[in-house]
């Protein structure tokens, strides 16, 4: 995938996992894994289906919240030393059109010619 703008807006960066959870949805986690790759090489997509997958259904992009709240929040910092890491995104999913407690989260990472995102984790808060 092509960096982001340095500039991107944090309903942008939502947008592009909206995206990722949009392609798992229907499934293609191959795909996924080409939009937002994970960090370091943790998240193989079969890693990625059986984490979701085994809480119980398939992700969706839309829910209906039956009161839990949903997180798509992104967290921004300057670089510290040693680490391109410049913020992270925090991404509850929705599981067959629920809200569940299953969240993946997401590094921002400053590279040349500007950012991208990589998976860091998917776990129940």
């Amino acid at each position: 995938m092509s960096p982001l703008p340095e500039a991107a807006t944090d309903a942008e960066l939502v947008a592009l996992v909206d995206r990722w959870v949009g392609l798992l949805e229907q499934g293609d986690y191959e795909a996924a894994n080409e939009l937002i790759p994970p960090d370091e090489g943790r998240w193989a997509p079969n890693r990625v289906r059986w984490a979701i997958e085994g809480s119980g259904g398939r992700a969706t992009v839309a829910g209906e919240s039956r009161g839990l709240p949903q997180r798509r929040v992104v967290d921004r910092w300057e670089a510290a030393d040693g680490s391109d890491a410049v913020g992270e995104i925090w991404y509850d999913l929705n599981i067959d059109g629920v809200a569940s407690d299953l969240t993946a989260t997401f590094w921002l990472v400053r590279v040349q010619g500007g950012q991208v995102v990589r998976l860091k984790d998917i776990h129940v808060m």
